[in-house]
C-alpha cells in the first residue's frame, strides 16, 4: 500500500483545524455561517467541475495535464477575488467565512488532484530502457 491515501488524508485533517480554528477565533455568527456556506458551495462546486476537467486532461498526457492544472489554479484564484469582493460588497456575508470556506475546498480539491494524477500517470522504473 502506498504512503499517498496517508498524507492527503492527513493534510486534509491540518487544513480542517486550522480553518476551523480561524473561524472560531473571529466568531461564529449568522454573517459568519452565511460566508462559509457561499464559499463552501461555490468550492465543492468547483471540484466536481475539476473532477470531470481533470480527468479529461489526464487522458492527454502530461503537458495537458500541467496546463490544466496552471489553468485551474488561476481560475480558482480570480473565483476566489471576485466571490470575496462580491460577499463583502453585497452585504451577504462575511468575506472572510467566505475566503476560508473555499481555500479549504481548494486543497481538498488539490489533494484529490494528486491522488487522481498519481494513479493516471505512469511513470517508468528506473533503468528501464
Amino acid at each position: 500500500m502506498s504512503w499517498l491515501p496517508y498524507l492527503v488524508l492527513s493534510v486534509l485533517c491540518v487544513a480542517a483545524l486550522c480553518g476551523g480554528g480561524m473561524i472560531a477565533l473571529m466568531g461564529v455568527d449568522g454573517p459568519m455561517l452565511v460566508g462559509v456556506g457561499i464559499g463552501a458551495g461555490l468550492g465543492l462546486g468547483m471540484m466536481l467541475l475539476g473532477w470531470f476537467t481533470t480527468l479529461k486532461s489526464l487522458r492527454g498526457g502530461k503537458p495537458a495535464a500541467l496546463g490544466h492544472a496552471l489553468g485551474g489554479f488561476f481560475l480558482r484564484l480570480v473565483v476566489l477575488t471576485c466571490g470575496f469582493f462580491a460577499v463583502a460588497l453585497t452585504g451577504a456575508g462575511n468575506p472572510a467565512g467566505f475566503a476560508i470556506a473555499f481555500m479549504l475546498a481548494v486543497m481538498a480539491y488539490l489533494a484529490l488532484q494528486v491522488v487522481l494524477a498519481a494513479r493516471t500517470i505512469q511513470v517508468p522504473a528506473v533503468g528501464a530502457a
